[in-house]
């Protein structure tokens, strides 16, 4: 068995150091959201919702759904729990993109509070009914859009739910249920890893220096 010397865990630590201080900054918290949970038996993941702080009071929601799947467009739902304050007027920026076909400029045509979404019970706001996409199209591959309310934060969000096809791309099919996760899952900031890169520089001094002393 090989024996760690000193100098070797202090170059171990730099490594690590170096490698965490590296990733770039960045602008934000965001939360994702695996849509593991669905009403129609079917086992994996549909995809993921990804909450990200974008601005002051402001969110963006990226849905990506899995192969397979797509996301619907009218008479669809997307639904959160978590957050306060969100409005019909919330959202903007409304775009998604269905096989190779990208497309802006959609609306939601409905939203609810305290609504019940299958089995997984009440979510506090839902946007419903997306109005806009081109002709043919009633699905979504990714979907997109910008949430703001005062005090928004993507780490106030704790449950998503989306209405989903069992076909990818923008035809919706052959079957739709309801999509859910289980315990979000919070994504590390750039920022928070630089810091722990930047204790582990120090450490390795401190270690350097008492191996010297």
């Amino acid at each position: 068995m090989r024996v760690l010397t000193g100098k070797t865990v202090i170059a171990a630590l730099a490594v690590v150091a170096l490698s965490l201080m590296s990733v770039p900054a960045a602008h934000a918290d965001s939360m994702s959201f695996n849509l593991t949970s669905n009403n129609l038996g079917l086992s994996g993941s549909a995809g993921t919702v990804l909450i990200t702080d974008t601005a002051t009071d402001q969110v963006t929601v990226t849905i990506t759904m899995n192969a397979g799947y797509s996301l619907k467009l009218p008479g669809g739902d997307i639904a959160f729990n978590g957050p306060s304050g969100l409005t019909a007027g919330s959202v903007s920026g409304v775009q998604g993109t269905a096989g190779m076909i990208g497309f802006t400029g959609m609306s939601f045509q409905q939203f609810f509070t305290d609504k019940n979404i299958s089995q997984f019970g009440n979510f506090s706001f839902d946007f419903a009914n997306v109005k806009g996409a081109p002709k043919g199209v009633v699905s979504a591959d990714t979907f997109t859009f910008v949430l703001s309310a005062s005090g928004l934060k993507a780490d106030q969000f704790t449950g998503v739910a989306v209405h989903f096809c069992t076909a990818s791309g923008g035809g919706c099919g052959p079957q739709t249920g309801f999509a859910s996760n289980g315990t979000p899952s919070p994504v590390p900031e750039p920022g928070t890893l630089s810091l722990l890169g930047t204790g582990l520089v120090g450490l390795a001094g401190l270690a350097r220096k008492k191996l010297r002393g």
